[in-house]
């Protein structure tokens, strides 16, 4: 018998190795002084090493390769082809993955223009604006506050488009596809979700308290004077119920209600939101929410 020094220098490794196989049960020294606790091996335990540091350079798991040790070397061939096999099937699905991934990336870019083209175009929709009461330098500045924050989330889209590609199996970016094709194809708008009594309480985290509200409006300009000052790092929640033939309808009209808060009080470092829904009942609703 040799000590693990010896041990370890004939098999090439450390002795910290050998203790690591010895505490995990793959390979146990011959003896073990009970007095000095000193390790002693075998001069044949060196091909169970051999076996062990193979295995795992093949990519074996610990549990895989307990039982392997106690098989003969026909058996063993068989493990390590059936082991190529399994990293070959990996290996062809990592290559299909690589294949794929450009076009996912393109397509996911061209969806984000898509939308990001859309909400631009529907902002030279004069009903819109006109719910603001803007004078011209108003109307300019909110202008460039909307190409500003669309610019910031198409930067943010493109950050994140590698791992949005990756993530979005084929189904999912067909479903993305279909609402791109829907609003940019017909012009038309998507159907705002249905709103219950409240506008969307969904929307608004626990702890936000309603400080503002209207009821049965025309138009935005109509209350957006009375709304408090907003200027601060409190978070704003703008939850609007609206009729079905209200141009507040329009997927562009939360990105532009944003935009007119921003300009005016200034108001995007505490954050604010924007969420519309159908009223159900003919007629307008507002509700702000801080927390």
């Amino acid at each position: 018998m040799i000590t693990i020094q010896g041990f370890a220098k004939l098999c090439g490794c450390n002795a910290q190795t050998l203790r690591y196989y010895d505490r995990i049960g793959l390979l146990t020294p011959a003896k073990v002084d009970q007095w000095t606790g000193y390790r002693y091996y075998e001069e044949s335990q060196a091909m169970r090493f051999v076996k062990i540091k193979n295995l795992q350079q093949a990519d074996f798991s610990i549990e895989e390769i307990r039982p392997l040790l106690e098989v003969d070397d026909e058996h063993l061939m068989e493990a390590f082809e059936r082991k190529i096999e399994e990293q070959t099937r990996k290996l062809e699905r990592i290559r299909t993955i690589q294949r794929s991934y450009l076009k996912e990336t393109m397509d996911m870019q061209k969806m984000v223009m898509s939308i990001t083209d859309l909400v631009e175009s529907r902002m030279n929709d004069p009903r819109l604006w006109n719910e603001f009461s803007l004078n011209d330098a108003e109307q300019a500045e909110t202008s460039a506050r909307v190409h500003e924050m669309v610019a910031d989330w198409l930067a943010r889209c493109r950050n994140a488009s590698d791992e949005m590609a990756q993530s979005m199996d084929s189904e999912k970016m067909g479903t993305v596809k279909k609402v791109v094709d829907h609003l940019t194809d017909d012009g038309t708008d998507m159907p705002l979700p249905a709103g219950g009594e409240t506008p969307a309480e969904d929307a608004v985290p626990a702890g936000a308290e309603m400080i503002f509200a209207r009821d049965g409006w025309e138009h935005v300009s109509e209350w957006i004077d009375d709304l408090p000052d907003l200027g601060d790092e409190t978070q704003s929640f703008f939850l609007f119920r609206v009729r079905d033939d209200s141009p507040l309808a329009d997927t562009a009209f939360p990105t532009l209600m944003l935009a007119v808060m921003a300009v005016r009080y200034n108001a995007m470092n505490g954050g604010m939101y924007c969420n519309v829904v159908r009223s159900g009942d003919g007629a307008n609703h507002f509700a702000l929410y801080r927390k």
